[in-house]
């Protein structure tokens, strides 16, 4: 590691357990807390849909808050909340997950609440008419932002055949068209033991929760497994592309792509560190920082600090396959979008033709292992960390990410710079703000 560095490892003390039926479970016994977290992932999300059903994962996401079984309507949050709890659940490219954050001794509820999700939510028709008019709703709302949608005009944009082109809350033709069995059939199709991970993290002893968990889920089936979706390489980028959007409103947006490889790549420790001096970083999740601006980076200085744009956001995922790391820019009513542009592309430029100082390495570092300590402050964090990277890889991915950043050179950063930051490898997205109506 560079100059000694060390950091906190996440996946030492987990153990991992299997049912009869497929279900992977993993638990980390942490005796000093007063909660256990209890978390459900499952394999599917926007990458396992298709035209016609973009959208689906989200969607049965929120009919299983609609009861079925033993759960009416409602009971999830009022069970919760009953015991001094929380719970919540999201969906993404790659997955689905639900959690209740519970007192020690109430983790059972979190047992039972799943089981009955998994195996028997109701999908009322009437509610799924009921909730197809909230996701529409949700749906427009995340039109009022312009950065949403640049950031789908750069997934759009960038991908032409894998399904990341399409936004995990769906194309809103699809959310008009979906019936109750194409949302029903999805759900049986990947809500069964063989295409989860179970994840419990909190004061419990593992072998109190292993009698409990195969109580709950040993019942439940096993199932055909999922059928795996076709999908195909996207086809490498040869040039430049560009697309603009023109909406009523006050500010302009500047967004810029370019596409990186799957996390397991070899390059994405560089990458990351390359992302953290250009942008700063936010995480390996990422759901813990939406309203957080790093200041500490090269995008910030010549950009926000010179009045060009009121605000610079940086994303780098953590994903299964081929993605985007993308930048999306709020410019200042007083400069333009050329202006804008002009001094976006000069920062990629720089770092393309000379590499970092070692002191900007080393903040970069300093940031990814602060941000890792954060992410996993908690119970719920360890949870959501361990789930997301076993369903990519492992549960140790994130432990083996940081450490390996931890050993990257400015030379390696300017290598990675220049295989994935050129021209052609690039996505742009203007959005224009206009006068008149919509």
């Amino acid at each position: 590691m560079q100059n000694g560095q060390s950091f906190f490892r996440l996946s030492g003390t987990v153990e991992e357990f299997s049912l009869e039926n497929g279900l992977k479970i993993l638990i980390k016994t942490i005796p000093s807390s007063s909660t256990v977290s209890v978390w459900m992932f499952y394999r599917v999300g926007s990458r396992n849909e298709a035209p016609g059903i973009t959208g689906s994962s989200h969607w049965c996401e929120h009919m299983l808050f609609k009861g079925g079984g033993k759960l009416a309507k409602g009971d999830v949050f009022r069970l919760v909340s009953n015991e001094g709890g929380r719970n919540n659940a999201f969906t993404d490219h790659d997955l689905t997950c639900y959690f209740e954050t519970l007192p020690k001794d109430k983790f059972e509820l979190g047992l039972f609440i799943e089981s009955e999700r998994m195996a028997h939510s109701a999908f009322e028709p009437s509610e799924v008419e009921s909730e197809r008019q909230v996701i529409i709703s949700e749906r427009e709302g995340a039109e009022n932002y312009p950065g949403y949608q640049v950031r789908e005009e750069l997934f759009a944009s960038a991908f032409r055949t894998h399904p990341y082109r399409w936004p995990v809350v769906g194309w809103k033709i699809d959310l008009k068209s979906m019936t109750r069995d194409d949302l029903f059939t999805h759900y049986r199709q990947y809500y069964q033991p063989a295409n989860a991970i179970l994840v419990l993290t909190g004061n419990i002893a593992s072998r109190d929760a292993m009698s409990k968990i195969t109580e709950y889920f040993s019942r439940i089936r096993e199932e055909e497994h999922p059928k795996k979706n076709a999908l195909t390489d996207e086809p490498v980028q040869t040039g430049e592309r560009t697309s603009k959007i023109a909406w009523p409103g006050t500010l302009n947006y500047l967004g810029a792509a370019f596409r990186i490889p799957k996390s397991l790549h070899e390059d994405t420790p560089s990458l990351i560190v390359l992302s953290a001096i250009l942008g700063g970083w936010k995480g390996l999740i990422g759901y813990t920082s939406d309203r957080f601006i790093p200041r500490s980076n090269r995008l910030y200085s010549a950009l926000v600090e010179h009045k060009i744009a009121s605000e610079v956001n940086t994303n780098f995922p953590i994903s299964l396959d081929s993605n985007l790391l993308y930048f999306v820019l709020t410019i200042m009513p007083n400069s333009t979008i050329d202006n804008a542009k002009s001094a976006l592309l000069s920062e990629f430029a720089r770092i393309n033709d000379s590499a970092p100082t070692v002191e900007e390495v080393r903040v970069a570092l300093n940031q990814i292992k602060a941000w890792y300590a954060y992410e996993n402050d908690g119970t719920t964090l360890q949870a959501l960390t361990l789930g997301m990277m076993e369903l990519i890889q492992d549960k140790s991915l994130s432990d083996n990410l940081i450490e390996q950043c931890l050993k990257v050179s400015p030379e390696d950063v300017q290598r990675v710079a220049k295989k994935y930051l050129p021209e052609r490898n690039r996505t742009l997205c203007v959005y224009e703000a206009t006068s008149g109506n919509s």
